[in-house]
């Protein structure tokens, strides 16, 4: 059915939430003297980094993001891919399904956490939040990997975990499916393909068009 398979990567490929919020929650309280429980910073995760901050009325985006991403770091051995995940991108690179990466992260990210778990050879095409013009929810990392791909949008799939992965695929008029492993329960009535596990995408009714 898809010949293409797109995947976000926080709450998608690897489990970051804990790092990623712990390291917000040390950046606001360290150099803002703000405190909030990470509970209340549920809302930032797959939200780019100036409007989290715009949420806290900071507007020197710039300092304060490299500072979350800094503390990120101190939280390292917190983050780790989900199970099931390189079997799964094994299985879909043997049987001819193109995967790619649209993601938040800057190019640098990427780099520094997704090369780091050695996966990064599956994805044929990986486009990061510095290379669009407009973030998620816009459809531009969806478009331009359908571009460089030359696969069409109804041949695609996206597999992220939030909200603004849902509306990035919307807007970019290709299918979504929610990594149910990942995402929060919230998320679930917001769309109608779901998957359990990673290996759910193993599954013949996604793979079969691709080995006709």
């Amino acid at each position: 059915m898809y010949k293409l398979i797109v995947f976000d990567i926080d709450g998608t490929l690897l489990d970051t939430e804990s790092a990623v919020l712990k390291g917000l929650q040390k950046c606001l309280n360290e150099h803002h003297n703000i405190k909030v429980n990470l509970k209340d910073l549920e809302f930032a995760i797959g939200m780019p980094g100036d409007e989290v901050f715009s949420n806290f009325g900071i507007s020197d985006n710039g300092f304060s993001y490299s500072k979350w991403i800094k503390y990120v770091d101190d939280y390292k051995e917190e983050i780790k891919l989900f199970d099931e995940i390189e079997d799964t991108l094994e299985y879909l690179r043997k049987n001819n399904v193109i995967l790619a990466i649209a993601t938040s992260k800057t190019r640098f990210e990427y780099d520094t956490t997704v090369k780091h778990f050695n996966v990064n050879h599956y994805f044929d095409y990986v486009v990061c939040i510095d290379e669009v013009e407009h973030p998620k929810p816009s459809a531009d990392s969806l478009l331009k990997i359908l571009q460089q791909s030359n696969i069409p949008a109804e041949e695609a799939l996206f597999i992220g975990d939030t909200y603004f992965d849902i509306e990035c695929a919307r807007n970019a008029q290709i299918d979504f499916g929610l990594a149910l492993w990942g995402a929060h329960e919230k998320c679930k009535s917001m769309c109608d393909i779901h998957f359990s596990t990673p290996k759910e995408l193993c599954k013949t009714n996604i793979l079969d068009s691709v080995n006709v």
